[in-house]
């Protein structure tokens, strides 16, 4: 049994209890009523207060750990590699990932990224942009019930986009450009045939020697095509598909098939399932970092497989080819103010003119191009053509044949 306050203010019926009869006397009950009432008269109600502090205490005790799982788990389209690459944040904040968020004051963030950066800078870089996020995502997510943030001024940003006299702020890494020189194709080029010559070579690395030869010829990231499926590609119509989900931008890319990268894809061994299958069966291949290393020792060169894309966009640059075909031959998306490629369309015949060219500019600069007599021309023309259309044109040029002889 108690004492309740049961009044409708502002059109809402409301019903608070006001104390235990047993312990609490009538006076005193209705002067907290009178108290109470004042306070609901003038739009103030102590038990929604008293809620949202609550709310708030929870969400400030929200940890970094917890909030990125939380945005992890929220963000079903991100790659494995990026959760990855997500998730290695923990080696930076290793000491603090289990302290609420509000711990990261702008001065412990800029404390944390000067010591990161003694190890790393780029790393110490990429995990500020990781934590910016989370946070970011979390002042969003997390709200009272009154949508109020808890959170307030990313602390990254105060600490590092701000720059005082006497004081840095992102380390500002360049970008890698690390590639082939033009002068060591054929150097490198020549090892990796080599390689796969090797009569006890073994099936993994023969295959891994071809996908880092395509990669350098379509100029596509390593996921993208080590994970292509055959589903995906046609090689009647000679086109490829790199699907939405296995796009770094999310978006799907349809490419012609040059050439060389045609007699590449045969040469896998493989009909069915991936393309570049991996050592355990059902599975691609995952990386080539001991050819990579075979052939650092052939060749001097350390080169990754991201190299090969500048490699193919460097040959792409010395062919002369427009800038709006190789971002869209990349997959690169555009800036919203480059209004005028919104009206470029480009078919996938010119696509593959320049493709081909591409690809005959660095298998040119690599020493490995032969001048194409008409005879190869036509043999390459054919094979894309099936036998019913062989057939059409065998009788086509019979009749020309026979129609120039009678006259």
């Amino acid at each position: 049994m108690g004492f309740y306050l049961m009044r409708k203010i502002h059109g809402r019926k409301v019903n608070r209890l006001l104390g235990d009869r047993r312990i609490m006397s009538v006076e005193s009950a209705r002067k907290q009523a009178r108290e109470l009432l004042e306070k609901l008269n003038q739009g103030e109600d102590p038990l929604v207060e008293r809620r949202r502090a609550a709310e708030a205490e929870k969400l400030r005790t929200l940890t970094y750990r917890e909030a990125l799982e939380a945005f992890l788990e929220q963000s079903p389209s991100l790659t494995k590699g990026t959760r990855k690459k997500y998730r290695e944040s923990f080696v930076t904040f290793r000491d603090v990932a289990d302290e609420p968020l509000t711990y990261f004051t702008p001065v412990r963030v800029k404390r944390i990224h000067e010591e990161r950066s003694k190890e790393s800078k780029a790393r110490a870089d990429q995990d500020m942009r990781v934590l910016r996020l989370v946070w970011n995502w979390a002042r969003e997510n997390y709200q009272t019930t009154e949508g109020e943030a808890v959170l307030g001024a990313n602390p990254v940003s105060v600490a590092l986009n701000r720059r005082r006299a006497g004081q840095t702020g992102w380390n500002r890494v360049p970008r890698k450009e690390s590639t082939i020189p033009r002068a060591q194709l054929p150097d490198w080029f020549q090892a990796l045939y080599e390689l796969r010559e090797q009569g006890d070579i073994t099936e993994a690395r023969r295959v891994s020697c071809l996908l880092l030869e395509a990669l350098a010829l379509t100029g596509l990231r390593f996921n993208e095509l080590a994970r292509l499926p055959w589903s995906q590609v046609d090689l009647k119509r000679g086109l490829l598909t790199i699907p939405d989900e296995s796009s770094k931008n999310r978006r799907a890319l349809t490419r012609p098939i040059t050439r060389r990268v045609r007699e590449i894809l045969k040469q896998t061994g493989s009909s069915e399932g991936f393309i570049f299958p991996g050592r355990r069966e059902g599975k691609p291949l995952n990386n080539c970092r001991k050819l990579q290393m075979e052939l650092q020792e052939r060749t001097g060169l350390w080169v990754i497989p991201h190299d090969l894309r500048r490699v193919w966009t460097s040959a792409a640059s010395r062919a002369s080819i427009p800038a709006v075909v190789i971002k869209r031959l990349l997959n690169h998306m555009s800036h919203a103010e480059e209004v005028t490629e919104g009206y470029i369309r480009l078919g996938l015949d010119e696509l593959l003119d320049y493709s081909q060219t591409i690809e005959d500019t660095i298998l040119g600069d690599a020493g490995l191009l032969t001048p194409r007599t008409t005879d190869g021309r036509l043999a390459d023309l054919l094979a894309g053509f099936s036998e019913d259309e062989k057939q059409r044109l065998l009788l086509d040029l019979t009749r020309r044949q026979l129609g120039e002889g009678e006259e």
